[in-house]
């Protein structure tokens, strides 16, 4: 997880530094084709979102050239990427798909969220015996706790952490059940905007991304589908990352899916927002200089 986080703020000031230089180069810059709100664009090939007119949206390829162009890892898993048309605000969205099987809601009404917590305090205390102090994270709480809208098949839940110099960490975590896996909707943003950036993502994102027909959660055939091991519990504490951790309990558990389901919130540099809008106003130019 701290590994995580080093390479994607050594990315970020990667990307500071660059457009500081003297020496800074247009060409140098990825090419991506950003796409204005006000359409619906596919996600993948399992879903879709009603791009509000204040958003900009990357499908998978030109998500991964903006994703490792800013320092973070690529997994292969992710399926596009939501920003502001607005340079003033400062976050992104990550959508990516995770084939597990179908996962049972059964246990809707039996997540047990102080079980859970202590968990991962637990499992983050075990962990962090094995680490060095500048490597250690210490869960507070939960920020938000764990729901599952049955209606629209989506589990929300986030916890909160510092760091071993007293940083916020959050994990806040969107989990959209499908006919053989889930969709994580992952938030990026500067801390002091969480709660306000949490209310965009439900109000411009979520009610307007859909499963398609085919891959929704209903679709699902038990005489020919996949079933996941584990259930909203399991998903909660790593989904994968439990079930390699069975034998050794829910302890570890918690503290297995640090690296992976974590995400980091943190605050993206301005040079890389105005970057993002030079880079579309050129691509606006272009294209009217080729329709003239």
């Amino acid at each position: 997880m701290k590994t995580k986080m080093i390479k994607m703020m050594m990315g970020l000031l990667g990307v500071m530094l660059l457009l500081a230089s003297p020496a800074y180069a247009t060409e140098v810059m990825p090419e991506v084709n950003w796409v204005e709100g006000g359409t619906t664009v596919d996600v993948g090939e399992l879903s879709t979102l009603q791009l509000d007119e204040s958003l900009l949206f990357l499908n998978k390829p030109d998500t991964k050239i903006i994703q490792e162009y800013i320092g973070n890892h690529w997994y292969g898993t992710e399926l596009g990427s939501v920003f502001p048309a607005d340079e003033n605000q400062n976050w992104f969205v990550l959508f990516e798909y995770e084939e597990v099987g179908h996962i049972s809601d059964k246990d809707k009404d039996k997540i047990d969220k102080k079980k859970l917590l202590k968990s991962y305090k637990e499992g983050t205390e075990e962990s962090n015996k094995e680490l060095a102090e500048e490597d250690r994270l210490y869960v507070t709480g939960w920020h938000t706790e764990p729901y599952y809208n049955e209606a629209d098949r989506t589990l929300i839940w986030a916890l909160a952490a510092e760091d071993s110099a007293g940083s916020p960490v959050i994990n806040y975590n969107v989990r959209t059940l499908t006919r053989s896996g889930y969709v994580s909707t992952l938030l990026v943003t500067d801390p002091e905007r969480l709660d306000e950036d949490i209310n965009m993502l439900n109000t411009l994102i979520l009610p307007n991304y859909s499963i398609k027909e085919g891959f929704r959660y209903g679709d699902f055939d038990a005489a020919t589908d996949k079933v996941s091991e584990f259930g909203l519990t399991g998903l909660i504490l790593g989904g994968a990352g439990l079930i390699a951790a069975k034998k050794a309990g829910l302890l570890v558990a918690g503290a297995l899916l640090l690296k992976k389901f974590w995400f980091l919130v943190i605050a993206l540099p301005v040079a890389l927002w105005s970057w993002i809008k030079r880079r579309r106003e050129g691509s606006k130019d272009s294209t009217l200089e080729d329709s003239n």
